[in-house]
């Protein structure tokens, strides 16, 4: 019998429920990720969606790891789309571009006839919190999906850097449970959502809706390794946020809990347009001959 889990904060989640007896057309899911398309956490959750009959995966992720390009595309060289066999028991494709350009491919591309009802982007290999939604080719490709008009879904799991042996299993299933509840009740239009895993993923406390965090970086910056005849080479240096103020995807993943974060496509900051009408930023030019 189909039962109601608790409602965290206004998002209902929906256990134990057979989806195939709630339509008899499957409900199509692509995956997509920055990771690459032989990324684990890419064939968790592929395994997790096509072990339930009311679900149909189609897989098309990037040929090569693409972490960090944000939302990069590619526009200036063809692009190669290839047949790599089935990942988690779904038929997959692999793509020689961004994630955000491999979404964009497998819409207009790949799927062309046979379009998803939701794009799922992840689970990624390292947490999305805050400032590094910006940067994160895994929120690249599922806004890249909401952008062309299906609802998308980004996924990231929280690392120990130190020794990472991520329990992908556990987050695939509840990255289920949500998908399920998202089924049900369809995202609005416009709107992503940034879902966290905390490392500890058996151990989550439940879903938390929070805002984006704002707090800085823990270290954001490039070093330099070596010198060679002149020339430095630097690489980069990252550590997600050490605090934030309550209500954000920071707290709320250090707390325990699994941050799941709307994120809409208009980035106008309203709150400031007072200020700058006030300070004369909008005015009208007459132009004279």
């Amino acid at each position: 019998m189909c039962r109601n889990a608790t409602m965290l904060i206004g998002l209902v989640l929906l256990t134990g429920c057979a989806a195939a007896t709630e339509a008899e057309v499957p409900f199509h899911v692509m995956l997509v990720n920055d990771d690459g398309i032989d990324s684990p956490g890419l064939a968790a959750v592929a395994s997790v969606l096509t072990a339930d009959p009311g679900y149909r995966v189609t897989v098309v992720g990037p040929a090569e790891q693409q972490s960090g390009v944000g939302h990069a595309i590619v526009i200036r060289r063809e692009i190669a789309i290839k047949a790599h066999g089935e990942v988690g028991g779904a038929p997959a494709w692999s793509v020689d571009a961004s994630p955000a350009s491999v979404t964009a491919v497998g819409l207009t591309v790949v799927l062309e006839n046979d379009p998803p009802d939701l794009v799922v982007s992840g689970i990624n290999k390292g947490e999305n919190i805050g400032r590094a939604a910006w940067y994160s080719g895994t929120l690249g490709a599922a806004r890249e999906a909401v952008l062309r008009g299906v609802p998308g879904i980004a996924l990231s799991l929280e690392l120990d850097w130190k020794e990472p042996n991520p329990d992908w299993h556990a987050a695939a299933v509840l990255t289920k449970t949500l998908v399920d509840t998202v089924r049900k009740s369809p995202l609005p239009a416009g709107i992503l959502l940034n879902v966290n895993f905390p490392r500890d993923t058996r151990a989550a406390r439940g879903f938390r809706l929070a805002r984006m965090g704002l707090a800085p970086d823990g270290v954001s910056h490039y070093e330099v390794d070596r010198e060679e005849d002149g020339v430095r080479f630097v690489t980069s240096r990252w550590a997600p946020p050490q605090g934030d103020a309550a209500g954000t995807d920071i707290t709320a993943i250090a707390a325990g809990f699994i941050p799941v974060t709307p994120l809409g496509l208009d980035q106008t900051a309203y709150d400031t347009l007072p200020e700058l009408i006030e300070i004369g930023l909008e005015r009208t030019l007459d132009h004279q001959d």
